[in-house]
């Protein structure tokens, strides 16, 4: 796993770096999501068109959002060439190899009018939401398997660049490893100051798994599955580190997670906050602040 500089996606002139997260697979280390949910003032089309328009690069979706033709109608609007674009779609639980090539041939790429898709990830290791955390046990692991089977094949045929997990714990991980001697391109789970697994990340990047986080900044999406903890924006010990850096306490916190080789997944509809998101790599954290950043999170149990 390493960082690169990524040519064509440009912030005010500067490279955003990539992350290799599959041989000559190349990932922007900031994403743009497109969860309704994360969007109160403008529609998902609009706000991942200005994402494009101002530098971003990198394109976060899912079945379940039901946002995939937004985000596709939103690329061809945007005149940015297909191969600058980074795309990341995600199908659902383990629902088996027929299924999961059928979905991705019938329905994901028509609806992003794509040829191809960068990274496909399964959303959920259970078979529903409703079932996330509790019911995603060693009873599923022949179907998450299966399912990780018609992704391999997705991917063969060159409809997938990269394939992925999201959601999985350490030893869902392991399963993919022990099955198919490959581990998952990325695994996105929920991660911020307030919640995150560091022995997950230890063991992700000990296998070559690169680490995105949803909910990057706690914001609504973070309370969807269990209600997580939360460290608002405006805590005054997030204010004093931005100060000694001269950005803003959201900069400091999807800093501290590059910084740390996981790749934020964030949404705005405002222009200058976008700019900010894409300005996190302007700057660099030293060792004592990471360490104090890392202290921040309340004693909580991490499920992922």
């Amino acid at each position: 796993m390493r960082v690169i500089c990524l040519a064509g996606a440009l912030w005010q002139g500067m490279a955003i770096p990539a992350i290799e997260i599959a041989p000559g697979v190349e990932m922007p280390m900031v994403a743009f999501g497109s969860y309704n949910g994360s969007l109160s003032t403008c529609s998902v089309q609009d706000g991942v068109e200005q994402w494009l328009r101002l530098g971003g690069r990198h394109l976060d979706t899912a079945h379940m959002y039901e946002t995939e033709a937004d985000v596709g109608a939103a690329i061809r609007r945007s005149g940015v060439p297909r191969e600058e674009i980074f795309v990341t779609t995600k199908i659902p639980g383990p629902i088996g190899h027929h299924s999961v090539v059928q979905m991705i041939l019938t329905q994901t790429l028509p609806k992003l009018g794509l040829d191809y898709i960068d990274l496909v990830l399964i959303h959920y290791p259970c078979l529903a939401l409703s079932d996330f955390p509790h019911k995603c046990g060693s009873a599923l692991k022949h179907q998450r398997l299966d399912t990780w089977s018609g992704l391999r094949e997705l991917r063969t045929a060159g409809k997938i660049r990269a394939i992925g997990v999201s959601n999985y714990m350490a030893e869902q991980v392991q399963e993919v490893i022990q099955a198919f001697r490959e581990a998952p391109a990325v695994n996105q789970v929920q991660w911020h100051l307030a919640y995150h697994n560091e022995t997950l990340r230890s063991a992700l990047q000990g296998a070559g798994v690169t680490l995105a986080a949803w909910a990057s900044l706690a914001g609504p999406t973070s309370s969807i599955a269990e209600p997580a903890p939360f460290i608002s924006l405006s805590d005054e010990r997030l204010k004093r580190v931005a100060a000694r850096y001269g950005v803003s306490t959201a900069q400091v916190e999807l800093r501290w997670e590059t910084q740390k080789r996981v790749v934020p997944v964030t949404a705005t509809c405002t222009k200058e906050h976008a700019l900010s998101d894409l300005g996190i790599f302007n700057f660099t954290i030293s060792d004592e602040d990471m360490e104090y950043l890392d202290g921040l999170m309340p004693p909580t149990a991490v499920i992922v």
